[in-house]
C-alpha cells in the first residue's frame, strides 16, 4: 500500500527519551506507525503487527497501531531512531530534512523483527560491538 508519511513528536515519545533510549519503554513509543483502520484492513494487518515502511531513503520493520486521529493513506511514526531510516539527509539549506510528506509503502510484515535500538543501529551503520 503506498501512503504518505508524517512524522512528529509524541508525549509518550518526549517522556520515553528521558527516562533512556535503550529501555523497552522508549522502543514501545517510537518503534510504531499509527494507520487508520481502514488502511490496516486493505493490508491485513491488525493492532501490533508487524509492517515494513520503506521509503526512498531507506526501510524499517515497526508494529502497526490503530492511529489516534485516523486519516486514510497517511501513516505517523514518531520521531527516533526508527522514523530517521524513512527520512532523507538532504535539507534544502534549512539544517533539517524532511519529516513530511514522504511517500511511503507499507507491507505487512509477519516474520520480520522490528530491531531494538543498538541492533537497529549496527545494523543500519554496519558496527559491530
Amino acid at each position: 500500500m503506498k501512503a504518505v508519511l508524517i512524522t512528529g513528536r509524541t508525549l509518550a515519545q518526549g517522556q520515553s527519551k528521558e527516562h533512556g533510549k535503550t529501555l523497552a519503554k522508549y522502543m514501545e513509543a517510537c518503534a510504531i506507525c499509527e494507520m487508520d483502520d481502514s488502511d490496516m484492513a486493505t493490508i491485513g494487518v491488525k493492532q501490533g503487527d508487524n509492517v515494513k515502511l520503506t521509503t526512498e531513503f531507506g526501510s524499517v520493520v515497526v508494529k502497526a497501531v490503530k492511529a489516534k486521529s485516523p486519516t486514510k493513506d497517511i501513516v505517523f511514526v514518531p520521531y527516533g531512531p526508527w522514523a530517521n531510516m524513512l527520512t532523507g539527509p538532504e535539507t534544502q539549506g534549512t539544517g533539517m530534512p524532511h519529516f513530511k510528506g514522504l511517500e511511503v509503502e507499507v507491507k505487512h510484515a509477519p516474520t520480520e523483527k522490528v530491531l531494538g535500538l543498538e541492533e537497529l543501529i549496527r545494523t543500519s551503520y554496519g558496527r559491530e560491538k
